[in-house]
Parts: C-alpha cells; structure tokens; sequence
C-alpha cells in the first residue's frame, strides 16, 4: 500500500541493531477506538527489539542452518520467518488494532474473523484469507482443524520427551528449554518461542512447542494457522 507516511525503521535479524522509539503524536495513528488507544500505550510502554531469530550467521557458526531449515520448511515456515524491514508505525497500528472473532454460532465450517487497522483503514477477513496472507503454508491442511484442536494419536509428549529430550520426567510448566540437549532442536525452540509462539525468550518448554517439535522430526504437516 502506497503511503506518503514515514515511520522509522525496524532492523531485521541480519543486523540485530536496536533503536530508540518515538512517540510523537502517536505515531499517526487515528485510534479507532479507546480500546485500541489503550493497547498502544501498553506496547509504546515496552521496549521493541529486532528479532535474533532464525539467524543465518549465529546458524552457520554453529554448524546446523540445513537442518534447522529442513526442519521448518517441514511445517511450511521458512517463508513466514525470513528476515524483513517494517516500521514502527504500521506495527503498532497493526498490534494494536487485532483483534479475532471466533465463530460460535456452527461448528462446522465455522467463519472466524480478523480484523485490523492499517493506515487508518479497517480490513476484516475470514482466518483462513488471513493466514494465508501471512504466509502460513499448510493452511489448508485438515479442515476440520480450523474448529477442534487434532493432534495425531501416535503422539505421546511424555515418550518423546523421554526419547528426544533425554530426561524421564516431563511437566509442561516446569521442563526449561536448557534440558534440551540436541543443538538443533534447542535453536528450534526458542525460535518457536520468540517468534511464532510468542513466549519469553527464557522459561519452560511449553506443550505445543513440543509438538512442533515432534512433527518437524516424524514429517508431520501442521495448520499452524489454526
């Protein structure tokens, strides 16, 4: 979208450098609402910060890029987590203004919504045209996923933490990402914790990363979008 706005610039993964942020007159934002206000003076209240990862160097230097690539290409997120620029504009106008609207009224087929403001426009779509836009690649990957939440029935998160991870107990809120012994699927986590997910950079393995994880490994498409 063309625009003749300016707004400062958000430095991929590639350099890692960091900048201070400006305020001023709310980034241009028209705040639709009180609601979106409130949101973006709970983001402008925090520090931003490129994302480290996936980074190509770091992954060279440790010797294992093709196999943390292979293993995301497998969920179809290569494209999605490939270093870009934004600006800090449109990204607090986008954070601040998305919202999902869960369909409940059917269950099958349901049509979820998102919405968001960019510009000072309002765009509402179905999740799926959504995810598609964002780049997610197995969307279309079982249907019925867009309303329950499948897992394939091989699949044990106790096993496979014993198994891959190499420690006999397994609790979700307790298991650090520093047990993690294999270099590849350690780096995999805590891109999926940084990046897809939206955890803390430094806490415990959560359950669906877990499951990424054993998916990436057995081959496993994924709707991630879902």
């Amino acid at each position: 979208m063309a625009s003749k706005r300016k707004g400062k610039k958000v430095a991929g993964s590639y350099d890692g450098a960091g900048r201070k942020k400006s305020t001023a007159r709310n980034h241009g934002i028209e705040f639709k609402d009180t609601e979106q206000q409130r949101r973006y003076n709970v983001l402008v209240s925090k520090p931003m910060s490129s994302c480290r990862y996936p980074d190509t160097g770091a992954m060279n230097r440790l010797g294992i890029r093709d196999n943390v690539v292979r293993m995301l290409d497998t969920l179809g997120w290569v494209e999605i987590l490939r270093p870009v620029r934004g600006f800090e504009n449109f990204t607090y106008e986008f954070l601040s203004s998305l919202a999902f609207t869960k369909d409940r009224s059917k269950s099958d087929n349901p049509d979820h919504r998102v919405s968001f403001r960019l510009l000072n426009i309002d765009y509402e779509m179905s999740l799926e045209i959504f995810c598609l836009e964002m780049g997610f690649a197995n969307v279309g990957f079982i249907r019925d996923s867009w309303n329950q939440n499948l897992k394939p029935t091989d699949y044990d998160p106790v096993a496979f933490w014993k198994s891959t991870i190499g420690l006999d107990h397994y609790n979700a809120s307790s298991n650090k990402a520093s047990n993690i012994y294999n270099p590849v699927l350690r780096y995999l986590q805590r891109v999926m914790a940084c990046t897809i997910l939206g955890g803390k950079e430094v806490g415990p393995t959560r359950t669906d990363e877990l499951f990424m994880l054993w998916a990436m490994l057995n081959k496993q498409p994924v709707n991630t979008c879902y």
